[in-house]
């Protein structure tokens, strides 16, 4: 087997680049004329599995009470000291809310308003567990694009099957791109439809345990992200409680911020629409050095790609020669009620050598 760095899924969107390809094709979707009784009803029984789990998890839809949510978070590092951080979200309505996280060194504070959040951290770009934490609890967006019909019918196909996380029987999902890029597998509670994991079963990107009911609702009190597996970050629940009293400077932006649109319902995610493949440097292969670069970046709303960094990789060859490759990638950016709007994320170009 050949030696082949490839793009993993990162955030809601992946790329997967082969030895041999450099610009990626872009096959249109089957019709709905053409496709089979068969196929139809496995995405109309795919859609239902996703606006199920959006409606038992979802903790800010519509008409939901106040609540206040605490959590601890606990990231790997190489070479390192393993980390721990602090979080809390006070969320009083979709137009009303503050999220604050902090570790030793580091804070992140964002004060929601009306289709926009504002920001301030003590770090120009976003530190890696952070970053990873933001990927997963940003599973409600995936719940609602695909949840939606017309989504899922502009997919290449879908396969439905029984899967097994930790052990326990589940519902599970693949999701066939119609650019044959990456093929995401979401995994689901049989009986109360919670997303239990997302990534190939066995190799999970992230897995959701441990549910904490509230309201009504079941949201993960254990979520486990394995963006690079050696280095895994776990948010764990502290507690989900109604909110209380609060102070009114608790919604009032920093003077500092700076402001994001802010969508939890967004039409589309953003998708790779040029990459270049990143080379295998020789040192690297001959030393057998393989594995996971993560790498900060801001898709902006024209697709390209801001204010890049390389936040861990295996050695500095490695890192190079990913951060070279995606300097020159270019994607069709996410959008929100039909605009086109910037986002913060990740990208993981990860290694391997063939055995």
């Amino acid at each position: 087997m050949r030696d082949i760095p490839r793009a993993h899924r990162v955030g809601k969107f992946t790329s997967s680049v082969l030895a041999a390809l450099s610009v990626l094709a872009w096959p249109f979707a089957p019709s709905a004329r053409s496709q089979s009784a068969k196929d139809v009803a496995a995405r109309a029984q795919a859609t239902a599995l996703f606006a199920k789990a959006l409606a038992v998890s979802d903790l800010r839809a519509p008409g939901s009470p106040p609540f206040e949510l605490r959590g601890t978070i606990n990231a790997r590092q190489r070479g390192r000291k393993d980390v721990t951080g602090a979080y809390l979200l006070k969320w009083a309505s979709p137009e009303k809310w503050r999220e604050e996280i902090h570790f030793s060194d580091y804070t992140r504070v964002r004060v929601g308003g009306k289709n926009l959040y504002w920001q301030s951290r003590t770090t120009s770009q976003e530190v890696q567990p952070v970053a990873e934490l933001d990927q997963a609890m940003n599973f409600i967006k995936d719940l609602h694009i695909w949840a939606r019909p017309e989504a899922m019918n502009d997919l290449k196909g879908v396969k439905l099957y029984q899967g097994k996380i930790k052990k326990a029987k589940s519902d599970c999902v693949t999701l066939k791109s119609k650019e044959n890029l990456y093929t995401p597998d979401y995994c689901f509670d049989p009986g109360k439809g919670m997303l239990v994991s997302e990534g190939p079963v066995n190799n999970e990107l992230f897995e959701l345990s441990e549910f904490t009911p509230f309201f009504g609702k079941l949201f993960p009190g254990n979520i486990r992200i394995n963006e690079d597996p050696a280095l895994p970050v776990t948010f764990i629940v502290d507690s989900i409680s109604p909110l209380g009293s609060t102070d009114p400077t608790d919604f009032q932006p920093a003077p500092s911020a700076t402001t994001w649109p802010s969508c939890d319902d967004p039409d589309t995610l953003p998708k790779p629409r040029h990459s270049i493949l990143p080379v295998y440097p020789v040192s690297e292969k001959l030393a057998r050095t393989d594995g996971a670069v993560l790498i900060y970046v801001v898709i902006d709303t024209d697709g390209r790609l801001h204010n890049l960094k390389v936040l861990s990789a295996p050695d500095i060859g490695l890192a190079k020669s990913a951060l070279t490759a995606v300097e020159r990638w270019e994607f069709a950016p996410e959008t929100c009620h039909n605009t086109p709007v910037p986002v913060e994320t990740l990208l993981a170009v990860v290694y391997r050598l063939g055995r």
